[in-house]
């Protein structure tokens, strides 16, 4: 059996039931495991769908490193809690009836079939998605420099099959040991241990489909086009899921990103239905601005800026 999973404050179940109601699109009856760090069961909202399971952690029991983790970072930062619980909860559901399990963030929302996906965790014991930044330093100085730093694979999307339950205690023992951002130290939170995965666990897999985790940080290596009246990627692949995070949300209304504007509205759209307004809760986000001249302005000039690198490339093969 197949899961999908996600992990969130109580303050979040809107963005957890419109991920699902996004995964149902393609699978009624897929099973979604949500583990809520700051609740207990008797306070969780009622459930009318059999397919969905909430959790608290303190169900997690005995899965390793449940208790430590939760022990150590309840009080000091609980968003290195609900990260350093992903491989704990990935561990716990795997160890309990499921033989495939998907954690994705739950600012992720689904536009495509994904069962080559769970397909590709038959041959995978863990399967990673790369951020696909442009590393090229004569176009984007700062992608090679971000992939460096922040690491080669994002982790908000992690699949695992049974078999991949020993990366994930390892992950997890890491997670425990330290979670910061310590660019000397080669540390970014969770994120960044992922790198290690495929050399410590040879049945790691990579998921090679670029329209997969769209995102601002692969805006132009993902590059977006229409084609026939369709969206398509790289002339190639479908897109399959976008990561709405904070800095995906910007470039889509600054014009960066337009292409992925209809799937905004419709997120957008499926979160009022929630009765969560997104652009009025996410910090410092003036939607109005993104429909001045100034942005308008900068649009122009990001593009010239890439233009001038492409010349500068072309220059130097001459």
């Amino acid at each position: 059996m197949n899961s999908f999973c996600t992990i969130i404050d109580s303050n979040y179940i809107a963005f957890a039931n419109v991920l699902y109601s996004s995964i149902t699109e393609f699978d009624k009856e897929i099973k979604f495991n949500v583990l809520v760090t700051d609740a207990e069961r008797a306070n969780f909202p009622a459930v009318l769908n059999n397919n969905i399971q909430f959790y608290s952690v303190s169900e997690l029991g005995d899965t390793a490193y449940a208790r430590d983790i939760y022990n150590k970072y309840v009080a000091t930062n609980s968003d290195h809690l609900r990260w350093a619980l992903k491989p704990v909860f990935i561990g716990y559901l795997l160890e309990n009836n499921f033989d495939k399990v998907i954690f994705l963030d739950p600012d992720i929302f689904f536009i495509g079939n994904y069962d080559f996906i769970l397909n590709q965790l038959d041959y995978s014991s863990v399967l990673l998605t790369p951020h696909w930044n442009n590393i090229n330093p004569l176009e984007f100085e700062d992608g090679l420099f971000s992939i460096m730093r922040n690491g080669m694979f994002n982790a908000g999307f992690i699949g695992a099959a049974k078999n991949g339950i020993p990366a994930m205690k390892w992950w997890a023992g890491m997670c425990h040991y330290k979670m910061d951002r310590q660019v000397e130290l080669g540390i970014y939170d969770d994120q960044k241990y992922l790198d290690l995965l495929p050399v410590e666990f040879p049945g790691s897999g990579i998921l090679r489909h670029q329209g997969c985790n769209l995102a601002s940080w692969n805006i132009d290596t993902c590059k977006r086009e229409i084609i026939n009246g369709k969206l398509m990627i790289n002339k190639i692949y479908e897109p399959v899921f976008i990561h709405f995070a904070k800095d995906t949300i910007t470039n889509i209304l600054n014009r960066n990103d337009e292409l992925l504007k209809p799937y905004l509205d419709e997120y957008i759209q499926a979160l009022q239905n929630e009765n969560f307004d997104l652009l009025k809760n996410l910090d410092n986000l003036d939607h109005a601005k993104f429909n001045s001249s100034l942005y308008s302005i900068k649009h122009k000039l990001r593009l010239r800026t890439r233009l001038k690198r492409f010349l500068f490339r072309l220059a130097e093969k001459l």
